[in-house]
């Protein structure tokens, strides 16, 4: 999660970079460090992904109450039923969405017998506003960028502490915050790695990353996401939705995706039900004005599988008095986000989390869809 989106004026992220020995938390150079040479980069800003405008005012709108105006009206809301002894996967973009978005899920998988791995595919250090915020000047360094993704890794540890989860329950895959977009639109092949503005690398940075042999590319991201699927054997996996305007949350949905309906191939592997949450809506989730507009939008606000997300069924997860206390105190671990988007974060301590379902023509129809829009087949 980045920052509130109500205002959903999009617009292109810029950072002063200095140049920085890369001492402090990088692996070295023969792990992959990318030269930091001295000098101002404000210039990076036309290179470098776009990201939404920060707002950290709350909605204008009444909070959405569910399920009596919603469900009667705009969407056909059923309870979602955790059966016992399940086998969870939650993909997170970035450290505290899986908490915003699925703590209440995680908790009830957990009661019910069940397991869980969270997956986070960034360790969110592009957030140019926080990081200035968190170092008090306006210029900044790739260590700057470095040392704040290693802060949210940390935060994301305490924030699973709150359901019991420990470190082998997460897996951080170190992939460019801000760029799993490019990965898949520009930066597939491993002969020509994206480069993250922010932390001038172009291969996870950090000690912690699950897997560090790789580069930032595409076909990378998708061999590691297919590892952390065979090596857990899910039976549920939670995205975010395709839909999501975030473009790092769109995107890892359509990467997933497209490794899930690979695996439903399999004749041995159990078929994986489908979930996905959404965070960066217009006027989501404080007023019933998103789920007017949602049914005929594509991947991240394009026309890309607008068929095949019309008509997803939605699901509601009632959550206990104790569940929501639970998720208050995960997302209180989350400080460096708190400190620069409180009211934003605040409004999905609900007493219930949506989610929609993507079937098997869902999971393969959208990566083929989003696939073509760049041009390139899926294989």
């Amino acid at each position: 999660m980045v920052r509130p989106m109500h205002s959903w004026n999009r617009a292109f992220a810029y950072a002063a970079l200095l140049g920085v020995s890369g001492a402090v938390l990088l692996l070295g150079a023969a792990a992959g460090a990318i030269a930091a040479e001295r000098g101002d980069t404000q210039g990076l800003a036309d290179r470098a992904p776009t990201r939404p405008h920060l707002d950290v005012q709350e909605s204008p709108h009444a909070p959405l109450l569910l399920p009596n105006d919603l469900s009667s009206t705009l969407l056909a809301t059923s309870e979602l039923v955790i059966p016992p002894d399940l086998r969870l996967i939650v993909f997170a973009p970035h450290p505290d969405d899986e908490t915003i978005a699925a703590a209440g899920l995680i908790q009830r998988v957990r009661e019910s017998g069940g397991e869980v791995r969270v997956v986070y595919m960034t360790n969110g250090d592009g957030y140019v506003d926080a990081v200035r915020h968190s170092v008090h000047r306006d210029k900044t360094s790739s260590a700057d960028f470095l040392a704040y993704g290693q802060r949210r890794h940390d935060e994301a540890l305490r924030a699973l502490g709150s359901f019991r989860l420990g470190s082998d329950d997460a897996v951080f895959l170190g992939f460019p915050d801000d760029g799993i977009d490019d990965l898949w639109a520009g930066h597939w092949s491993d002969s020509n790695p994206y480069t993250s503005p922010y932390t001038r690398f172009d291969r996870p940075p950090y000690k912690d990353s699950w897997i560090r042999n790789v580069e930032y590319a595409g076909t990378d991201l998708k061999g590691a996401i297919t590892r952390v699927v065979d090596d857990f054997q899910p039976n549920w996996v939670v995205v975010p939705d395709p839909r999501d305007r975030h473009p790092d949350h769109c995107t890892t949905a359509v990467f997933v995706l497209d490794v899930l309906q690979r695996a439903q191939h399999i004749p041995a592997r159990a078929p994986v039900r489908v979930l996905a949450y959404l965070v960066h809506y217009p006027d989501y989730p404080a007023s019933a004005n998103w789920a007017k507009q949602i049914s005929g939008a594509g991947v991240g606000g394009t026309s890309a599988a607008s068929r095949e997300l019309s008509g997803t069924p939605w699901l509601r997860l009632p959550l206990s008095s104790s569940q929501q206390a639970t998720k208050g105190d995960a997302l209180n671990a989350y400080a460096s986000q708190l400190e620069v988007m409180r009211p934003f974060l605040r409004q999905f301590l609900r007493s219930y989390e949506l989610f929609t379902e993507l079937d098997d023509r869902r999971i393969a129809g959208i990566p083929r869809e989003y696939a073509a829009r760049f041009g390139r087949a899926l294989k």
